[in-house]
């Protein structure tokens, strides 16, 4: 199954790279990126730092801000899962996240992993909102259409998931119960520890305060990561279209739901091209703003990720990942 998966990520994201760059003039193209104002490339750096910022402080939220691990440390291993996953394919990045922070007793796996699913289902509702206010003002925008249908689909079925979790626990107990009960004594008592822990992680949907917080710093992060890539179209474009960001943005996110190549290379710039296409920005200005501010969020995560990695770890390599699959069998 490992296999198809590298193989059918793979084809994707190649398909997706030629989808951007068929027909694409390269002398057009080149003096494209050499008319380019670069120094437009700083505030989208700060507005890359600001989104990951606001992601650690939702992150302490939802994990119900555990005593001893500081948004410091969140900040670090947050980082060190974003260079996994530009590295690695299939999102190892999420298990990476895990890994490094259940080795704290009081963020066990369990609320870990909850956590992460919960964060992934505020993106959704927080983006989901914000595509409607941008196709509100983007009326013509007809070749998006499919994320005001499949996009509420699935993150309402996420969120009434979470939410039956979070208001009737004693049915998510039943069905733990229920679906361990074959299985031997040991594995079925830490699996059932590890459900309730993740059960603990539904807390923040029953806390208005912190579901107001979480949803508020979810908002920023997004609104932070809209603003990188208008700060990048500056760089090639003379008057960019704030809304045609946020909607690139959008359905850049519901494109890397599905398998891609690490980093999700020739998946960015297809669908960049593709979208920005539909508001009339030619082919190479969109290719090119694609490079650049995929280009800016690959490198600034992958080297604040090494950082943290070596903060956390004492190394940079990620040998780790099998030394805790190893450790994980062995008990």
């Amino acid at each position: 199954m490992g296999r198809w998966r590298w193989v059918l990520g793979l084809m994707i994201g190649a398909l997706a790279l030629y989808g951007a760059v068929r027909g694409l003039d390269l002398p057009t193209l080149w003096a494209t990126l050499r008319a380019g104002s670069y120094q437009w490339m700083l505030p989208a750096l700060l507005a890359l730092i600001l989104s990951v910022a606001a992601r650690t402080a939702r992150w302490g939220i939802l994990l119900n801000a555990p005593a001893g691990v500081s948004l410091l440390r969140l900040w670090n291993i947050l980082n060190a899962g974003y260079l996994v996953t530009h590295v690695l394919p299939f999102r190892m990045g999420e298990l990476a996240r895990i890994l490094l922070l259940v080795r704290f007793p009081q963020t066990p796996a369990g609320l870990v992993a909850m956590s992460i699913v919960v964060e992934h289902t505020l993106d959704l509702v927080v983006l989901l909102a914000l595509t409607g206010v941008a196709l509100a003002f983007q009326p013509g925008a007809r070749e998006l259409g499919l994320l005001s249908h499949a996009g509420p689909a699935l993150t309402l079925g996420a969120l009434g998931g979470l939410l039956l979790g979070a208001f009737r626990p004693q049915w998510a107990r039943r069905l733990v119960e229920t679906l361990t009960q074959p299985l031997p004594r040991p594995l079925q008592g830490r699996l059932r520890h590890e459900a309730e822990a993740a059960l603990q992680g539904l807390q923040v949907l029953r806390t208005p305060r912190a579901l107001a917080g979480a949803l508020g710093w979810s908002l920023v992060a997004w609104l932070a990561t809209a603003a990188q890539l208008y700060a990048v179209m500056w760089v090639f474009l003379k008057s960019p279209d704030g809304w045609v960001a946020l909607l690139t943005t959008s359905a850049l996110t519901f494109g890397m739901l599905v398998p891609s190549t690490p980093g999700y290379i020739g998946v960015v710039q297809g669908i960049t091209v593709w979208v920005m296409g539909a508001f009339g920005i030619p082919q190479a200005t969109a290719f090119s703003i694609s490079v650049a501010s995929h280009g800016l969020t690959y490198g600034v995560l992958v080297a604040l990720g090494a950082i943290g990695l070596w903060l956390e770890t004492g190394h940079v390599g990620l040998g780790f990942l099998q030394r805790a699959a190893v450790e994980d069998a062995e008990r």
